[in-house]
């Protein structure tokens, strides 16, 4: 993808688990919904649309395949949404 798509990355989506058990206030977030940037997409041998997303959980840098029901289009200045 030429050039990378600024995404929105849903970490709830992306990872899920079960209900809270506890609420721990220096844990990670993953219920959050984050800025990221869509590298590239790809399908599965299932057919199912996955996207290479760099994105950050806390103050830790990630780079991973996600699920496409996970990214969202994110809107920059100048630049329209990303699509598959």
């Amino acid at each position: 993808m030429r050039p990378p798509q600024p995404v929105w990355v849903n970490l709830a989506v992306a990872y899920p688990v079960e209900p809270s058990q506890a609420y721990v206030q220096e844990g990670m977030d993953l219920q959050a919904v984050v800025p990221g940037t869509l590298k590239m997409w790809d399908l599965t041998t299932t057919g199912h649309w996955v996207g290479w997303a760099v994105f950050a959980i806390g103050n830790s840098p990630a780079s991973q395949w996600l699920p496409a029901d996970a990214l969202r289009p994110r809107a920059e200045p100048g630049r329209s949404g990303s699509s598959r």
